[in-house]
């Protein structure tokens, strides 16, 4: 710890010397103050920053600045998105609470250094793709505050992640291994499987898909997709697909036509296609945990993969591939 010497001057008054062994050189460092409440308060901040006078000027500066701190300018960002969704700007919060504000989010914004930065990212222990969505909302918002002149620079920019072999490797099924899956899955499963891996459509599109989406074009079945789910801050609710292109009009195989108008019953026009038994919206969570996982637990020796639901849509872009398509 640093210590105080009180030392007497010719003149007749006193001075403070501040004794201590900085961390940083390994030296035995001393500096004199005119008073007494000085020299305390340099012996409290080298005492909180392990004797290191460069981390303790920097958070004697951080005591004085005016300037909003981190989380003030991350949360304000998150929340001034003009073309983010409420789940996206859920997700930012979520991603922002866990990663960004327990370690920055108290440095004001203007002392926030881009080595503490990339201490602060080199420290994430979570996979390349995770750091980096991370990282771009704590760079987006640092990049507003240069905007709104609150700092003079982006200390955020230009780091990235090591490159890491993703978590989830894409699994493309052949025929023969979806021959497996349809001979174990619950026969109720099998049109709504079936339309996932013929069509590419991602879950949330096809779980949105209602009757009347079923279009006729040259004599065969056509489905229109301009609806998917989303997710908010109230929970889930049906908005526009991904992207303007993902608005689109799939043509069906033409048994798997025949298959979807023959189920459709006495179904009114809006009504779902595929629901939970309940009737309620086949939603991600409930078709994984009850359906999916299930099924994967049973086969996954005979598959030899276990496949995410995802892959459907992947195994569908490759075919599309082989057969010499280009799929986007």
């Amino acid at each position: 710890m640093a210590s105080i010497r009180k030392r007497a001057r010719k003149v007749g008054t006193f001075t403070w010397a501040v004794l201590w062994r900085d961390s940083d050189t390994g030296k035995q460092t001393s500096r004199s103050l005119v008073s007494e409440a000085d020299a305390k308060m340099l012996k409290d901040f080298l005492d909180a920053n392990g004797q290191s006078f460069s981390m303790a000027a920097e958070a004697a500066s951080r005591m004085t600045s005016t300037a909003p701190t981190v989380q003030q300018v991350v949360s304000e960002h998150i929340e001034t998105l003009t073309a983010a969704s409420s789940g996206t700007r859920r997700t930012y919060r979520g991603q922002a609470r866990i990663h960004i504000y327990p370690v920055l989010g108290a440095v004001p914004v203007d002392r926030l250094t881009r080595a503490e930065v990339a201490r602060w990212f080199n420290g994430m222990t979570i996979s390349a793709k995770s750091k980096k969505n991370v990282h771009a909302i704590l760079s987006a918002a640092l990049k507003t505050a240069v905007a709104d002149g609150l700092i003079s620079e982006n200390v955020a920019l230009g780091m990235r992640a090591a490159d890491e072999v993703s978590t989830f490797e894409p699994v493309f099924l052949s025929e023969a291994q979806m021959s497996i899956i349809y001979s174990a899955l619950p026969q109720r499963w099998r049109l709504y499987v079936e339309l996932l891996e013929n069509t590419g459509l991602r879950y949330g599109e096809a779980t949105a898909l209602r009757w009347q989406d079923v279009q006729q074009r040259d004599g065969r079945a056509a489905l229109r997709v301009t609806r998917a789910w989303r997710r908010g801050d109230d929970g889930e609710y049906i908005g526009p697909p991904k992207t303007k292109r993902s608005r689109r009009t799939v043509t069906l195989p033409l048994w798997l036509g025949d298959a979807l108008l023959g189920a459709r019953g006495d179904a009114a026009a809006g009504d779902l296609m595929f629901t939970r038994p309940s009737g309620l919206h086949l939603s991600n969570s409930y078709f994984h945990l009850s359906v999916w996982m299930p099924l994967m637990k049973e086969i996954t020796g005979q598959l030899g993969a276990k496949p995410r639901i995802h892959d459907l849509r992947h195994t569908h872009a490759s075919r599309l591939i082989a057969k010499g398509f280009l799929y986007r």
